[in-house]
This record gives C-alpha cells, structure tokens and sequence, in this order.
C-alpha cells in the first residue's frame, strides 16, 4: 500500500515499548497510513485465522499520549466491515463472566500491543489499517 508504514507485533523482534514505536511513527516522513499486525485472542471460535479490525474498545488502562491530549479516533480505521477487538493490559484475560459482557457489546477478541499503538497513531495524523492474526492457546 502506497504511503504507508507497518508495524508488525507477531514479529518478535520488534519492541512494544511505545517510546520506541513513537520513534518510529515520527520518523515516517509522509506516511498516511500505518498497517499494523498483532496477534488478537478470541473471545469465541472464530471462523477465519486472520481478520481486518474495525474498531476497538480500550480497557488497557494505558494511554500513551501525554498530557491533557484528546484525540478523536472517530473513522480511524480504514476497515468498515472489520470485527471490534479490546485492548487489554499485556498478560490479563478476560474471565467468564467479562467475556460474556463482550461479547454482548460485539467483541470478538482482545489484544495487547494494538491500542495503544491506534492512540498514538491517530495523535500523529495517521489513518490505521489494522489486522488481527488469531493467536490459539
């Protein structure tokens, strides 16, 4: 995709720290877009083993913005037919009755690194497509 920039999570060499990935998104030089990868963990079997995310629900309690910043994330993501992932602090599982909540709510999986990373993508002006790689137990 023509003046994007990705960011890969299920690639074990890249860092999670959002110091580090600030970094990166500062240095783009034009990018419009951000293609990000991470692994997702379904709340429930999911058909496929890879899927675009149209939306998201942060209840990491972790924002990487600094400050008293707001940033819309209204139409961030460039996926419209996209499944709603939770971001999640990294090692925390939902438990039964949390995963019942979700998936109410149209959740179907949650994530780690993805989140935070939308936030601050969207501070710096990016459009974010994103997708979920299904991460079984």
């Amino acid at each position: 995709m023509g003046n994007s920039f990705i960011i890969d999570f299920t690639d074990k060499r890249k860092s999670t720290n959002f110091n580090i990935v600030k970094k990166l998104l500062l240095k783009t030089k034009g990018a419009k877009i951000l293609e990000l990868i991470d692994y997702i963990h379904p709340l429930t079997n999911l058909s496929k083993k890879q899927f675009d995310i149209s939306n998201h629900i942060n209840l990491s309690g972790v924002n990487p913005l600094q400050g008293a910043n707001f940033v819309s994330l209204t139409d961030i993501y460039k996926s419209k037919n996209g499944i709603v992932v939770v971001g999640l602090k990294e090692g925390v599982e939902p438990n039964s009755h949390e995963k019942k909540i979700l998936l109410k709510s149209n959740v179907k999986a949650y994530c780690y690194n993805l989140v935070p990373t939308v936030i601050l993508a969207a501070s710096l002006g990016f459009k974010i497509k994103a997708i979920g790689i299904v991460k079984e137990k």
